[in-house]
């Protein structure tokens, strides 16, 4: 192959990697991944924070330790459903067998879950996964919003109600109906759109927020869930 032919595929293979995130359907399944988070780390707040917070107060009515020791349970049995999200969504083969109470006493069961690090370990992970969801939701429909927002503006900035400027007496940027974007970084006037060339380059750069944002929030997703599977699959 000559030296040209060479520079061409280069610059094909840069381009496919560059814009083949916006086809590649593994990049939406990480995005999903993402997102999910948000839900289920509600979910898993909410159901041990409530544990833990009810175990610590009945500690002196003597069922307070149980209590806990249950809710590390619960913890063991999420692992269920991190490897079903990972399976599901991304297609990874991934299992997860928790310690199951039908098998052993009461007490055997209490025992067992209590002296297992893996409970310890997913219970951490599930309470994380709050505070994971939370800043990966607010970053991910900032960005895209934001990237979304000026990739149409050609179409838009020139109807009634449309404003890309900052208004007297205000710190907003954009608002389309019920979307608005504020700001108070003076960097942003940059992004003021008043004419058509500059929707254009406006556009432009929401292509780029688009597709910078799915390059990233994928990968993240990505490395999360490789992360959750080699917790799945430690022993």
């Amino acid at each position: 192959m000559s030296e040209r032919h060479q520079t061409a595929a280069a610059d094909r293979s840069v381009l496919g990697r560059l814009f083949g995130v916006t086809t590649d359907r593994e990049s939406y399944r990480s995005l999903a991944y993402l997102l999910l988070r948000f839900p289920i780390g509600v979910a898993y707040f909410t159901t041990f924070v409530t544990g833990l917070v009810l175990g610590l107060a009945l500690i002196p009515l003597g069922v307070g330790v149980p209590l806990l020791v249950l809710v590390l349970g619960v913890a063991d049995h999420a692992g269920l459903v991190e490897a079903g999200l990972l399976r599901r969504v991304l297609g990874r083969d991934v299992s997860w067998e928790p310690i199951d109470p039908n098998e052993l006493p009461v007490w055997q069961y209490l025992k067992t879950v209590a002296t297992d690090g893996r409970s310890y370990l997913l219970f951490v992970y599930c309470l994380a996964t709050f505070w994971i969801g939370i800043i990966s939701f607010t970053l991910l429909v900032t960005w895209f919003s934001f990237s979304v927002v000026y990739l149409v503006a050609p179409l838009v900035f020139w109807l009634p109600g449309v404003s890309y400027r900052p208004q007297a007496g205000t710190e907003q940027l954009v608002e389309i109906g019920p979307t608005t974007i504020t700001t108070s970084n003076p960097v942003f006037d940059l992004f003021t759109i008043t004419t058509l060339p500059e929707a254009l380059l406006g556009s432009v750069i929401g292509v780029i927020g688009c597709i910078a944002g799915l390059h990233a929030f994928s990968g993240v997703g990505q490395v999360l869930a490789s992360l959750t599977e080699q917790l799945l699959t430690r022993r």
